[in-house]
């Protein structure tokens, strides 16, 4: 599933994931999540956006994409984003990468890892493009 340009969500074949979104300051524990990403990353909180949790069943993916916005709905909502974090919440057997394609980055990491645009000399911009 994905957004479209209303912000409303439609199947996708480029994005065949489940999920769903967890509010800002929702509870104690996403609170205290977004906290420590804007500690990590030295962004103001209310910079952020709300976190999106993502299962991925063996065969499903998300192609390579841009996390910038050209739909109004997007740069309404918050506009282009400077930052991305992953969190991984389980371990697999097998695949489970984040593949970044113009360059030779493919990663993986163990469960409770996280990672981020910011914590990485050479990836940010608009040019980075990621897929999983």
């Amino acid at each position: 599933m994905v957004a479209d340009e209303n912000g409303k969500s439609v199947e996708s074949r480029e994005r065949t994931s489940s999920g769903m979104f967890l509010q800002m300051a929702q509870d104690e524990i996403v609170s205290g999540v977004d906290a420590k990403i804007a500690a990590w990353t030295f962004l103001p909180q209310e910079n952020g956006e709300g976190m999106q949790i993502l299962h991925y069943e063996h065969v499903q993916k998300y192609v390579p994409h841009y996390d910038y916005f050209i739909d109004e709905v997007n740069l309404q909502l918050g506009g282009h984003r400077v930052a991305t974090v992953l969190m991984y919440l389980s371990n697999v057997e097998k695949g489970g990468e984040t593949v970044f394609p113009r360059s030779e980055v493919k990663d993986r990491q163990p469960k409770g890892d996280d990672w981020s645009y910011c914590a990485k000399p050479g990836f940010a911009g608009k040019n980075v493009c990621v897929g999983g």
